[in-house]
């Protein structure tokens, strides 16, 4: 017996928009960087 899951349109997109990005090597470099200058002060948060 298969389970199913229920989820809004846009949470799918998000998903498969998060999914694009985990796939992308450069994009991945980038993101990792830029945590790794916040964690040394080098770039700073900007709270909303």
């Amino acid at each position: 017996m298969a389970e199913t899951i229920i989820i809004s349109k846009k949470e799918y997109e998000g998903m498969k928009e998060t999914i694009e990005i985990l796939q992308e090597p450069e994009m991945m470099k980038q993101i990792l960087e830029s945590e790794k200058n916040i964690k040394e002060g080098k770039i700073k948060k900007f709270g909303y």
